[in-house]
């Protein structure tokens, strides 16, 4: 299934089941910022990611957060761009450490490193410095959905935003745990718990 189809089936579920975490979405950013986004960003970001941001801007910035994704809050486009210029600045020296910002991002996407590279693109956040990212470099996983740890490193969750859409609606659907998390709801809110 596509990326609208798999977030629509998410956010009709929030409509029924949650409906405060569906109403903290913020409406899509339009065209031209995700173009001027990703020319800020100086990589060719995968049509998944222009789909992502077709659907939504993130969510409201005041609580409560709007986690529709497994412990992640979608973010905006324009808080993907300064989120991933600051955490590339915050760990360059460990990336010159691990042998440079070119020999890293010439590795293909979705290997493992312990990081954050300017070929991160972030898209959700659990508001404690962890962050979903898109590994826009290239090989077979381009376009994959890494997370990114604050305590440095990448592990990769999912083949794509569109894999990752649907993996979560399936969880929300059907009750059962995605990438080890459990949706549950309260006072119309969703939440998301750990249950490995």
């Amino acid at each position: 299934m596509s990326v609208e189809s798999n977030w629509v089936r998410i956010i009709r579920w929030c409509e029924q089941h949650a409906p405060t975490t569906a109403s903290r979405l913020r409406p899509p950013p339009g065209r031209q910022a995700v173009h001027a986004a990703e020319a800020a960003t100086d990589r060719l970001w995968p049509a998944q990611l222009h789909e992502w941001f077709a659907l939504h801007n993130g969510g409201f910035d005041s609580q409560p957060d709007a986690l529709v994704l497994p412990s992640n809050e979608p973010i905006s486009v324009a808080l993907a761009v300064r989120t991933r210029d600051e955490l590339v600045e915050i760990w360059q020296d460990n990336t010159d450490d691990l042998g440079g910002t070119e020999t890293l991002m010439a590795q293909p996407a979705g290997t493992e490193i312990e990081t954050f590279l300017p070929a991160f693109i972030p898209i959700g956040s659990d508001g404690a410095g962890d962050y979903l990212a898109v590994d826009t470099r290239g090989g077979d996983r381009a376009g994959c959905i890494v997370e990114f740890s604050k305590y440095g490193g990448t592990a990769l969750c999912w083949d794509s935003i569109a894999d990752m859409l649907e993996s979560t609606a399936t969880a929300l659907e059907q009750q059962v745990p995605c990438q080890g998390w459990m949706p549950v709801v309260e006072n119309g809110l969703l939440r998301w718990d750990y249950r490995p």
